[in-house]
Formats: C-alpha cells, sequence, structure tokens
C-alpha cells in the first residue's frame, strides 16, 4: 500500500517490527531517510541513543540492533570483505540496511520500505511492503 505523508508526519506511521528482521530502505537522495530511521529506532524500537547517519562509519549499532548504509560500497565483495555478512547470517535483531541493491541478490529482507518524493515539497510516497 502507498500512501503520501509530510516529513512531519513519518513518525506518525506505525509500523510492527519483530526481532529478528532485515529492513531494506529504498528511496531517492535528500527524501527523508535519516528522519525515517530516527522514527523507527526512537518510536518503534526504543532507542534513547542519539541516531546519526552512518553514511561514512558505513553502519551504527544501536544496542542490538544495526543500520546500515551501503551508499558508497561498490559491490557486494567489499561487503563481504569487511565481514558484515557474519551480523547479517547470525540475525537475532533489527537490522536496517539504506541503499541495499548490492546485497540483495543474497539477503531478502522481512520489510521494504520505498521511499518517493513527490512534486510537492516536504511531502514523500511512502510503500511498505511486508513479505
Amino acid at each position: 500500500m502507498k500512501k503520501i505523508y509530510s516529513l512531519r508526519e513519518l513518525k506518525t506511521i506505525n509500523l510492527i517490527i519483530n526481532k529478528p528482521s532485515i529492513v531494506f530502505l529504498r528511496w531517492d537522495l535528500w527524501a527523508g531517510k535519516t528522519t525515517f530511521t530516527k522514527h523507527i529506532l526512537w518510536n518503534i524500537l526504543e532507542i534513547t541513543d542519539e541516531i546519526s547517519s552512518p553514511t561514512y562509519t558505513y553502519y551504527n549499532k544501536y544496542w542490538d540492533n544495526y543500520h546500515f548504509d551501503l551508499y558508497r560500497l561498490k559491490n557486494y565483495d567489499e561487503f563481504f570483505s569487511i565481514g558484515w555478512e557474519e551480523i547479517l547470517d547470525n540475525n537475532e535483531w533489527v537490522i536496517l540496511i539504506e541503499w541495499p541493491d548490492i546485497i540483495g541478490k543474497y539477503y531478502k529482507p522481512d520489510i521494504e520500505i520505498f521511499f518517493n518524493k513527490t512534486e510537492k515539497e516536504g511531502e514523500r510516497e511512502i510503500e511498505i511492503i511486508k513479505k
């Protein structure tokens, strides 16, 4: 189901994420991914830590949950050489993965969330697919 939300309304999305889960986050650049990821971690998973983008660190760990940003990786071999497949293969937590294309052939999500900008500034079309 697709629905239109303002960026302020993102925190009202009621999403149930059970452990263990792999969540693929797919969207345009500047589509509100940090805002939505913060909502998931703070309001749904009840993380109290400060949340930051893992663009330059590749991932952040919050308690037993991981937030990956694979935007800067070129291919699965880079992902594998860093050793992160061990985290996904031994999944006991919630793993949020931005830009998951390079691992999509090897790992399937439990939930896939698509974000698209609309013609209206500050508004996003969101589609959530539970597998």
